[in-house]
């Protein structure tokens, strides 16, 4: 099922994140429309501020691509760390009221991004949302990004982020964050359901 709300976008992304910093230098855009992190993502959007309208639905396996509805539509791996991973506004990272896109708790997901409209005020602004975007989730071992629907948006974007890391970069085991350490609070928790 799809849940849909408007959120508020600044410099022309918003963010699929956990409750963590964002690691932007690791951003690799070689799809064009959507960038995976060392853990998260960006999505860029048309306008520069305004407002947009996204959807998203996590299911358990890979659905049938829609390309005929939407202009453009890629697929990237992304990361949670944190096991709460959402669409959040990249004005103030707040998360919205979508689901959690990683209903499994921490590790990797498939992540298609379906967009309509951004070409319509091109680095501009929009109070009246008139991008639309489809976030759709799945759990997935990392594979390389692909672009299912392209662009010349997305084409433009891929040739102007040429020597960004590689997909390959984000995956090796050396570039993976450390674990957090424990809390006291977090070992009292993990006894406690071990003894269930």
């Amino acid at each position: 099922m799809v849940t849909s709300c408007v959120i508020f976008v600044s410099d022309g992304m918003f963010g699929i994140a956990d409750d963590a910093e964002e690691p932007a230098d690791t951003a690799c855009w070689a799809v064009g429309l959507a960038a995976p992190m060392e853990y998260g993502a960006w999505v860029s959007t048309g306008i520069h501020t305004g407002r947009v309208e996204v959807g998203a639905e996590v299911v358990a396996t890979a659905p049938p691509a829609q390309t005929t509805t939407w202009e453009e539509v890629v697929e990237i791996s992304v990361r949670s760390i944190e096991g709460d991973l959402r669409i959040i506004s990249a004005h103030d990272a707040t998360p919205t009221d979508l689901p959690a896109l990683n209903p499994q708790g921490p590790g990797w997901y498939r992540i298609r991004v379906h967009a309509r409209g951004r070409a319509t005020y091109a680095d501009g602004t929009n109070e009246a949302p008139t991008e639309h975007y489809l976030i759709t989730a799945w759990p997935q071992a990392p594979t390389a990004p692909v672009v299912l629907r392209t662009s010349d948006m997305i084409e433009e974007t891929r040739l102007a982020h040429a020597d960004d890391p590689s997909w390959e970069a984000l995956t090796r085991p050396e570039q993976q964050p450390a674990q957090k350490p424990m809390t006291a609070e977090r070992e009292n928790l993990l006894r406690h359901l071990k003894r269930r």
